[in-house]
């Protein structure tokens, strides 16, 4: 309801009030009712109106003290303690408005502080990119699902070859420049439904839903390409990418063993000089023509 509506009801409930007291405020006590209104105006239209109100009213029911009484010491005490009655009300109600309109405020930035709170608990902030509790419990997910639903699973772990140097040569700056970059490079390489991710420092991950280990080799590949391409921008530090892939056939290991499958195939790639891809796990024939054939996406890859 509109204040103004609201403001109309007020004034005529409190006329129709003072209307009945005036006929038997000799026999009923209507009186009583005149804080209803300056209540409701209170709550509604706030504190300078509900005093308006309250004003209002008082002068209603002082109308009704002169015609039953007349101009008498009653009269003058009734006039004082209506007033300060309705008055007191008026704050008292506005008050109650106050406090729980700031509680409601308080409410309400609690639950945005506990949503923004859950974000950074899953979300690195450096890179906007789910953190290593968020691509854990994701991988959690997806491999009770692919036991399931009998589709493939891989895994891929990323590793900056000569990130340090970036630090050291250039700066710390440059260096968080160069995550965000290539958070975003990870973020545009994988298919919509995919999972990007920075497990810490210079290391990220990334989660293929039903990804054979021919399509998971390109994207590795991909990788190695475009971190290589990157890396142009800081030739002192000689930046590239080791990458592990480790693929699962449902049903594969559990997730853990998941993780330190693929973390052996990072460890094998960085032993090797990096800038290349290892694989920890290849796949029979047997195996591959056992897995339920996976649905295309319409959207495809992302272009990079």
């Amino acid at each position: 309801m509109s204040p103004a509506a609201t403001f109309a009801i007020v004034i005529a409930g409190i006329a129709a009030i003072g209307g009945l007291d005036m006929i038997v405020a000799s026999r009923l006590p209507f009186s009583v009712l005149y804080a209803a209104p300056v209540a409701v105006a209170a709550w509604s239209l706030g504190r300078r109106n509900a005093i308006g109100i309250a004003a209002f009213a008082a002068m209603a029911r002082i109308a009704t003290d002169l015609r039953w009484h007349g101009v008498d010491l009653l009269t003058v005490w009734n006039t004082i303690a209506w007033g300060a009655g309705l008055y007191a009300l008026a704050k008292a109600v506005d008050w109650a408005r106050a406090r729980r309109e700031e509680v409601a405020g308080l409410e309400a930035r609690v639950s945005d502080l506990v949503q923004i709170e859950h974000s950074f608990a899953r979300t690195d902030p450096l890179t906007s990119l789910s953190n290593r509790r968020a691509f854990v419990a994701a991988l959690q997910r997806a491999e009770a699902r692919g036991r399931r639903s009998g589709t493939a699973l891989a895994v891929v772990r990323v590793d900056l070859d000569g990130f340090a140097r970036v630090n050291e040569v250039y700066s710390r700056q440059e260096g968080d420049q160069l995550l965000r970059t290539v958070a975003t490079s990870l973020s545009l390489t994988t298919r919509m439904g995919d999972l990007a991710s920075r497990l810490e420092h210079d290391e990220f991950a990334l989660l293929l839903y039903g990804c054979l280990p021919d399509a998971a080799n390109r994207v590795g590949q991909r990788v190695v390409d475009e971190i290589a391409e990157l890396g142009r921008g800081y030739p002192d530090a000689r930046v590239t990418a080791s990458v592990g892939i480790a693929c699962f056939a449902p049903p594969g290991p559990d997730p853990d063993e998941m993780m330190r499958l693929a973390g052996a195939a990072l460890h094998r790639a960085r032993q090797a000089g990096g800038n290349t891809i290892m694989v920890e796990r290849e796949w029979t024939q047997d195996q591959l023509r056992e897995l339920r054939p996976v649905p295309q996406r319409p959207d495809g890859p992302r272009p990079s």
